[in-house]
């Protein structure tokens, strides 16, 4: 396929979020993966992970690098949304790459157990969307010993609810019926970096390093933590 014809495939599957390299060209959205620290993190934490379950894969922007790397010999990826699941799925026939199984669920309800185990679990930018993320870090728990995280938390000042023992707070998904990038309820809850390290070890995650804190990131606090089970 040349460029102008994945120019037009592009085109027919927009608007993108992430941008790819194709045969040196970008295509798709603003967003490049390939520089994203969070991948480099996730390999030195779990450099040996052959099986790794991908919860929010969105278009596939961290999904294809992940199984890039040395030794993964299969990746199960989770998204919500139909048209992003279609777009990583375009991608996927372009790359030739056969080690990703993309799946739609929506993970307010989907059991994890049915997928088997995995060496580690890839979680960035999901959590903070559910209104129970508790209820996914206990599935998680299930069926990986490891999990890396990225998500958003409430401050502590702003922490003006409890779901359940958690502090945090209440967060409108807006425009949940047809944003791309929102969680598929109208409501999610976001507890406190305390809050979220106590779902941790509640569920069994008692071995927490948070790789980076960032309380003043521009869309809300946001941590990137490694949580393992012994």
């Amino acid at each position: 396929m040349d460029d102008l014809d994945l120019k037009r495939e592009f085109e027919k599957r927009g608007p993108w979020m992430t941008q790819f390299i194709i045969q040196g060209q970008a295509f798709g959205g603003q967003y490049d993966p390939s520089d994203d620290p969070r991948l480099r993190w996730f390999q030195q934490k779990f450099p040996v992970a052959e099986t790794i379950l991908e919860l929010g894969s969105l278009e596939g922007g961290h999904s294809f690098p992940l199984a890039r790397l040395a030794g993964v010999k299969k990746i199960v990826a989770i998204e919500g949304r139909k048209a992003n699941l279609k777009r990583a799925q375009f991608i996927q026939q372009v790359f030739r790459n056969q080690k990703i199984k993309f799946i739609q669920a929506n993970l307010e309800q989907f059991s994890l157990t049915d997928l088997g185990r995995f060496d580690a679990a890839f979680c960035v930018g999901l959590l903070y969307h559910l209104p129970k993320p508790w209820k996914l870090i206990e599935q998680i728990a299930k069926v990986s010993k490891g999990l890396f995280l990225w998500t958003h938390y409430a401050a502590s000042n702003k922490a003006n609810k409890k779901r359940l023992h958690y502090p945090g707070l209440l967060f409108r998904e807006w425009r949940f019926f047809y944003e791309s990038r929102s969680g598929l309820s109208p409501l999610s809850f976001w507890p406190t970096l305390d809050g979220l390290k106590q779902m941790l070890d509640d569920h069994g995650f008692n071995q927490t390093e948070i790789i980076q804190d960032e309380p003043d990131h521009e869309h809300g606090p946001a941590v990137t933590l490694v949580s393992r089970q012994p």
